[in-house]
């Protein structure tokens, strides 16, 4: 429940933040997709459980894409602690980049240039999250899709369990999928 609330509460924030602002200056965007995205990203990281011995001091989040996205993901990290352990965003551009990524967000720009980075996580403690619409399909834990203008996110639970990763129920709950779960959680499994 912490999770959803906290999920929740970060939007609402962003909301009334973004309408007073908009209000105070009509030259002020609303959140972009990138901006929530980022913040999902971090919140992500939060709910993981990586594998025994293969925790240290430092969280590194990887971004495989447009500098957009890193910069806005640095904004959000930035002198924040998960669990007491600090935060790193660096850029990925090949798949020899993946090495020391906890998190490693690959953008649907990239298009064929993703793969050889995705296959490069597979089977490692590393959260895969991306932002295609067949990033699932092709190996990928986490997925952002846009639901009536909102960024969501679907789930699969096999490729997280390949990866040696546990993810909490709370962030579960939030999905609005759940594949290759024992049962449904957050939305209905698909096979």
């Amino acid at each position: 429940m912490g999770l959803v609330r906290h999920l929740r509460g970060v939007c609402v924030t962003l909301l009334v933040l973004l309408a007073l602002a908009r209000k105070a200056s009509p030259q002020i965007p609303a959140a972009s997709v990138v901006d929530v995205e980022s913040v999902y990203l971090f919140d992500f990281a939060k709910f993981v459980r990586w594998p025994s011995g293969g925790e240290h001091p430092t969280i590194t989040l990887c971004v495989a894409g447009p500098g957009s996205y890193g910069d806005r993901l640095k904004q959000v990290v930035q002198g924040e602690k998960i669990n007491g352990r600090s935060l790193a965003v660096r850029a990925v551009q090949r798949a020899d980049g993946v090495a020391g990524c906890d998190v490693l967000f690959l953008s649907a720009s990239l298009k064929e240039k993703a793969e050889p980075i995705l296959a490069a996580a597979s089977g490692k403690p590393v959260l895969t999250v991306g932002d295609s619409l067949t990033f699932l399909d092709r190996g990928g834990m986490i997925q952002f899709t846009m639901i009536d203008s909102r960024v969501r996110f679907a789930v699969d639970m096999e490729s997280v369990a390949r990866g040696g990763l546990g993810l909490s129920s709370e962030l579960l709950k939030v999905a609005v999928r759940v594949r290759g779960a024992a049962g449904p959680v957050g939305g209905e499994e698909t096979p």
